[in-house]
């Protein structure tokens, strides 16, 4: 009677098949991980735009005041200055108002919005998952004037800018005539040009026009 393993028989090693098991779901996470990467970082599912340019905002649309940001060449750092956009039953044309007073910000004076000569917008867009999306033109743009300064002035401003005045707001991504674009002037680095911003709280995909 043996009360261990007979002779001539090894007890049955399972470390072996634990170790390919680990390595396994190892190999599985990895997959899942740049899956979930990949699908968060590619690019934004963008709504078709309007086959009509419809005004931005009724007459009796009361004004709206904001607070963009601009280059204070006194104290030498963004400063926050007032600008007034219209009311509007759609969130989206409010936010559109902000990126046009952005780019339509002073040039001149103590406080300015490094936006160079020639750049226009093409298209905004804002998806339900809170991405405002800028499509600019840079056709009229001498580069040569836009440096690595000017660049990630006119970014961080235009970041700040939107999230600061709605809280929809949770990423902003920018476009070069419909297309990722490396730089904007050739200088600052967007990476995919999805710029993640500070956590804010989940919103609703129906939020309300400030009343």
């Amino acid at each position: 009677m043996y009360f261990g393993t007979k002779p001539g028989k090894a007890k049955p090693d399972h470390r072996a098949g634990w170790i390919w098991a680990f390595f396994s779901i190892a190999i599985l996470a990895l997959i899942l991980f740049g899956w979930w990467k990949k699908k968060h970082t590619a690019q934004v599912s963008l709504p078709a735009p309007a086959t009509s340019q419809a005004p931005l905002y009724a007459p009796q649309d009361k004004p709206m005041p904001i607070v963009l940001k601009g280059w204070n060449s006194q104290v030498g750092r963004m400063v926050g200055f007032k600008a007034t956009i219209r009311q509007s039953r759609s969130r989206y044309n409010q936010i559109k108002q902000a990126v046009l007073a952005y780019l339509q910000g002073p040039k001149e004076g103590i406080i300015q919005v490094p936006v160079p000569e020639g750049m226009a917008l093409n298209q905004f867009y804002l998806t339900v998952d809170g991405s405002a999306v800028v499509d600019l033109s840079l056709a009229g743009v001498d580069k040569e004037s836009f440096g690595f300064f000017e660049e990630t002035l006119f970014v961080r401003g235009l970041i700040e800018s939107l999230s600061s005045n709605f809280f929809e707001v949770r990423q902003v991504k920018i476009l070069v005539d419909g297309k990722d674009a490396t730089t904007l002037g050739g200088h600052y680095a967007l990476g995919t040009s999805e710029l993640n911003m500070r956590a804010l709280p989940a919103v609703s995909k129906d939020a309300q026009p400030v009343p």
